[in-house]
């Protein structure tokens, strides 16, 4: 999936310097780009915003499952964002592999001035504990179906749980004791696509609670990425008027308007803030969730009618395959709400409009429509040659029924390929990202196609000439 012109990136330009400068690190990579600042800003605004939702709550972080062949720029995207985190003070951790103590905590027994215990002991807090960006360079192993992997994937998915609401306290229970440790990270993953991954997304909660992204690269993708970087020897990098200097200051700048706001209505000193314990702070913070931000008369209507363009995705889906996509509608409904907040702050309003809905709509139904053309992929059966002759069979018949049209010079039998397109969504009950995907993998010994008038047509190989 190309990053395409979404408003959201023409409207603010931070975020359009933001991603310029992403792509010079980890190229062709435009949506994990995207993903990766609200992914930043997610953990900047933690500890000051709630979204209200009935008698819960969320909060804005933004957890990201990338799967993509290797030596396709995951890992290095990973050093621009530690980078700008870095700099804009926001801690970060890099996960490799380790044990439920590593995860959660440990404890040591406190010793006397004569090296014997004392009967107390001390909490060593895990990678999962506290506030911070984690990176899973190697997300695969979280996939390997063994007793410790499920373990850790039940402690991530605890960890997704919004900040504040109980359920994102991970406990260890242990010999006379046990550990507690509430969780405010953001999680980033990311891995190749290890084989038997579908399984996994289709039936481990984590999956329902981050947003997905899956792209192939074809040989030709990797060449063009081979020649820009070949292009890069000795050349200067582009230039760009909102310098990386300038993205650090966005990310501290807004740390403070938002912490500012909060301490304003609260009528706190930053200094009693600064001494406030953690539970403290979050009784401050859900006190006011509801006058932080507030909505705008048109926001409930906004929300309705993403959630309509949702739903009719899934109504023109086969029945099998719309229940399994529908498990995945909820946490898109809840980025729908958070990415909403997110293009606010972007937009330095405390009040949420329909249009910072529909920026934020514009950029998860592609995400959703991206998820569903995998997903239906995922529960093709049989092998190549089966799913080649099943495809070849409905392109066919929506060929047919397509209305032909007569090319000047090229003869007739002539159809419209949106039209073609159209016919075999509805026949074969899979998405339009679906059909292109058929098209460009077994319609090419079927048809030929044209250019005419500003349209597209296809005609299918040995038809009237």
């Amino acid at each position: 999936m190309l990053l395409k012109e979404y408003r959201a990136v023409e409207r603010f330009p931070i975020l359009k310097a933001y991603l310029h400068h992403f792509s010079q690190t980890s190229m062709k990579n435009e949506m994990p780009g995207l993903l990766s600042f609200f992914f930043i800003q997610g953990q900047t605004s933690l500890p000051y915003i709630r979204l209200p939702t009935g008698d819960t709550h969320l909060d804005l972080r933004v957890h990201v499952f990338w799967i993509q062949p290797s030596r396709t720029g995951k890992s290095i995207a990973w050093n621009f964002i530690s980078d700008i985190m870095e700099q804009a003070e926001i801690p970060f951790e890099l996960f490799a592999s380790g044990t439920d103590a590593g995860l959660i905590g440990s404890t040591n027994a406190i010793l006397d001035e004569n090296n014997k215990p004392t009967g107390e002991v001390e909490t060593v807090e895990g990678l999962l504990a506290g506030r911070k960006a984690i990176n899973f360079d190697e997300g695969s192993i979280l996939l390997t179906p063994n007793k410790h992997s499920q373990e850790t994937v039940l402690y991530l998915q605890t960890a997704c749980n919004p900040v504040g609401s109980g359920n994102n306290t991970l406990v260890k229970h242990m010999k006379g004791n046990k550990i507690e440790c509430p969780s405010l990270v953001s999680l980033w993953i990311t891995t190749y696509p290890p084989k038997g991954v579908k399984d996994y997304v289709l039936t481990k909660g984590i999956f329902q609670r981050v947003l997905l992204y899956y792209r192939h690269w074809d040989m030709d993708e990797r060449q063009e990425v081979s020649n820009r970087r070949l292009g890069t020897f000795f050349g200067r990098p582009p230039t760009n008027e909102i310098t990386k200097d300038d993205l650090y200051n966005y990310f501290k700048d807004t740390d403070k308007r938002l912490r500012d706001r909060l301490l304003d209505m609260g009528e706190l000193t930053f200094t009693q803030w600064s001494e406030m314990s953690g539970d403290e702070k979050e009784e401050v913070v859900q006190e006011y969730m509801w006058e932080m931000f507030t909505p705008a008369d048109d926001y409930q209507t906004a929300l309705y009618q993403a959630s309509d363009e949702l739903y009719d995705l899934l109504r023109n889906m086969s029945p099998s395959m719309s229940e399994i996509v529908a498990s995945f509608t909820p946490a898109i409904e809840n980025y729908l709400g958070i990415f909403s907040v997110h293009m606010a702050i972007l937009d330095e309003k405390w009040e949420v409009t329909a249009e910072h809905v529909d920026l934020a709509h514009e950029i998860l139904i592609d995400l959703f429509q991206n998820l569903i053309a995998w997903l239906e992929d995922s529960v093709e059966v049989g092998g190549n040659k089966q799913k080649e002759a099943k495809a070849h069979e409905g392109m066919v018949a929506a060929y047919n029924e397509c209305q032909a049209y007569e090319i000047e010079g090229y003869g007739d039998g002539w159809r419209l390929r949106s039209m073609f397109f159209t016919t075999y969504m509805d026949k074969a009950k899979v998405s339009k990202s679906t059909a292109e995907r058929h098209f460009k993998d077994y319609g090419g010994s079927l048809f030929k196609s044209r250019k005419s008038g500003g349209r597209v047509f296809i005609r299918k190989v040995g038809d009237a000439q």
